[in-house]
């Protein structure tokens, strides 16, 4: 009986000590609460007095007028002791009567409540930008290219014999509808003086024209044979594809004649030495790149760090006898030397002369290097 009545108290004694807690803890909220409505009430003060400062300030002088307030008295040692002067304290002259008085003041009473009604309601809201990248989807375009491809090397291909043209209307169609096998039936004739194979077909560009429908561009090169005569022809057409959800593809247009593209008439700038570059930096700098294109055919990547930085030029492994600069030009662009050089090697393996052009980033440390090429 005693441990039962003792193990009461002891769980009594508990339960106040948790209460006493709980009390401290909500005593101590209330506080801090107090504490920032103060600090909160504090700063609306200082708001509203800058305000209105600000308004006194640009009232015309008939509205001001000052009144006299004495400072007040310090207590030291147990005496009051200070000061009867006065110091002027600057107000608003308005009548109290004035309706629009009492609208100034219905309002700030308003904004003061709305204040602290904002403060206790608000939820701390926390700004997250993300970063939204939009890819572009490149639609996988092999199988059609590779069908335009086998489609074109049937199509642009015959002899003139009746079970070579049986042979290829038999072929196309697996790649044309009815319709445009009957459009195309009599195409090539047994008294067709012509022969022709194709050599290649390149693929220029395929553009959508709807989810289904594709328009392919391809270059066809063939060799015409007429008898003795033989001759080799480039044209270009245009193709229309169909591909169906399965992947399955039927050429729906027939290839027709689409234009070469003609020459440009742009001309690329060609760079001058321009004297930016003193003579005696030029005769270093042509010294140096002499040196390296003499070494550049068969040098390592070991070797080719002691004249290029990062890697920017390659090794290439090539049977080339250097002979020279064919062209130069060494100018400043951007605050680095830059050379502009086309560079003379005799091709032992091809027996011709190859003329390679680069434009280098020069860089003088220990010794010149070349730190970009462009």
């Amino acid at each position: 009986m005693y441990w039962k009545g003792q193990h009461a108290v002891n769980i009594n004694a508990m339960s106040q000590r948790q209460k006493g807690k709980e009390m401290e803890k909500e005593n101590k909220m209330g506080q801090e609460k107090k504490v920032q409505i103060k600090v909160m009430i504090k700063k609306i003060k200082n708001k509203v007095w800058l305000f209105l400062k600000k308004i006194y300030t640009k009232l015309p002088e008939k509205m001001k007028v000052h009144i006299r307030k004495l400072k007040p008295k310090e207590k030291i040692r147990g005496e009051y002791k200070g000061s009867d002067q006065a110091e002027e304290m600057p107000v608003l002259k308005v009548s109290p009567n004035r309706g629009w008085i009492r609208l100034f003041w219905i309002l700030l009473a308003i904004s003061i409540i709305l204040g602290i009604y904002n403060n206790f309601t608000s939820v701390d809201t926390v700004t997250v930008e993300k970063e939204t990248v939009i890819e572009e989807k490149l639609k996988d375009t092999n199988a059609l290219e590779s069908y335009v491809k086998d489609f074109a090397g049937v199509y642009h291909a015959w002899e003139n014999t009746d079970r070579e043209i049986n042979k290829r209307e038999k072929a196309l169609e697996k790649y044309l509808p009815e319709t445009l096998q009957l459009m195309d039936h009599g195409m090539i004739t047994t008294d067709c003086p012509t022969v022709a194979e194709v050599e290649s077909v390149d693929i220029w560009s395929v553009k959508d024209l709807t989810d289904t429908e594709y328009e392919v561009t391809y270059c066809v090169k063939q060799r015409i044979s007429e008898g003795e005569q033989t001759a080799e022809q480039s044209n270009v057409y245009q193709v229309t594809v169909h591909r169906d959800e399965k992947g399955k593809m039927l050429v729906v247009k027939n290839p027709t004649a689409y234009a070469l593209p003609g020459k440009s008439s742009y001309e690329p700038e060609e760079k001058e030495t321009d004297g930016s570059i003193d003579l005696k930096t030029q005769t270093q700098i042509e010294d140096f790149l002499n040196t390296f294109f003499k070494l550049y055919p068969q040098a390592s990547a070991k070797e080719l760090v002691y004249y290029v930085k990062d890697g920017v030029l390659p090794a290439i492994g090539k049977n080339y006898v250097y002979d020279g600069l064919a062209g130069k030009a060494y100018y400043m662009e951007g605050g680095q030397p830059k050379a502009e050089v086309y560079v003379r090697y005799l091709d032992q393996d091809l027996k011709i002369t190859q003329i390679m052009q680069y434009k280098l980033t020069l860089e003088k440390g220990d010794n010149w290097k070349i730190v970009e090429v462009e």
